[in-house]
């Protein structure tokens, strides 16, 4: 069976709002790092050219508050079409879901500018690792 991905996300005392909470736009940035650490490794294995995020959304189900240790950034793909995948993304604080993120990511073809279907060796990478 395929395990997710998993980041330790780290929140930065900058990070936090007036009220005590991690700001709602850090977790874009959060959910980024994770993607990065996720998509690294991916690269590794298939080879893979640009990628580009073509949509992102998150849903927050309860706050963030600054604390040691990390936040584990569990992140796994849902979905492969031809030229874009899926990655679902959870914040989990043990048992309890922080809040979850779906992002499409697009192989993209820098000279031509536009999107370009996943090669062989992306596609048995992606399968391997859908959930």
């Amino acid at each position: 069976m395929v395990e997710p991905h998993v980041y330790p996300c780290r929140v930065r005392w900058s990070d936090i709002d007036s009220y005590g909470h991690v700001n709602n736009v850090m977790y874009f940035e959060y959910f980024q790092e994770a993607r990065i650490a996720f998509l690294s490794g991916f690269s590794r294995v298939s080879g893979a050219r640009t990628l580009v995020v073509a949509r992102q959304v998150v849903d927050y189900k309860v706050p963030m508050l600054f604390r040691d240790p990390a936040y584990p950034i569990h992140t796994w793909v849902t979905r492969r079409g031809t030229s874009s995948f899926t990655l679902t993304s959870q914040i989990r604080d043990g048992d309890r879901l922080v809040a979850t993120a779906e992002t499409v990511i697009v192989a993209f073809d820098g000279d031509a500018q536009r999107s370009r279907p996943l090669d062989d060796a992306e596609v048995e990478a992606l399968d391997a690792m859908l959930l």
